[in-house]
């Protein structure tokens, strides 16, 4: 049991970071397209205070979101996986791209259509968070091999 524990605060802390890197490099590339000075420097001192900003400060953290979607996602995964004979790293893996997924595409509909995550604005942004969270449940299906969430 710990040793799922352990792996989704990783596939959460996979999540996260993608997340908020994205979102982070998506306005600084927006300030320098208008002639904004964007050096080395400022890009990662702003990635690291998004990093602690984006998940603790806010009406939503990032961290609380992902952290209920990839809940919610991995559970059912596990209720899939109980009926079915896919691959677990690839059915957690469709799990997470759809928790995470699920988050930008409903996000706007309860905040007057408004995209509350930059990285999420354009239909890349979408399907490069998708894909993030892709990346943690695979993470989290090929981790451990033992376990009750497995």
């Amino acid at each position: 049991m710990i040793k799922q524990i352990q792996a989704f605060l990783i596939s959460l802390a996979i999540a996260t970071f993608l997340l908020v890197t994205h979102t982070t490099a998506t306005n600084l590339i927006w300030l320098s397209s208008i002639n904004m000075p964007v050096d080395f420097g400022v890009v990662v001192s702003t990635m690291a205070t998004d990093l602690v900003g984006m998940n603790s400060r806010g009406a939503f953290p990032a961290i609380g979101l992902i952290f209920v979607g990839l809940l919610i996602a991995f559970i059912a995964a596990r209720i899939i996986s109980i009926w079915s004979s896919l691959n677990k790293a690839y059915l957690y893996a469709l799990a997470g791209g759809a928790a995470l997924l699920a988050i930008v595409v409903l996000m706007p509909l309860a905040f007057y259509h408004l995209d509350l995550i930059a990285g999420a604005r354009t239909l890349g942004g979408k399907v490069y968070l998708a894909l993030a969270g892709m990346i943690a449940g695979y993470y989290f299906g090929g981790h451990p091999k033992k376990g009750g969430f497995q």
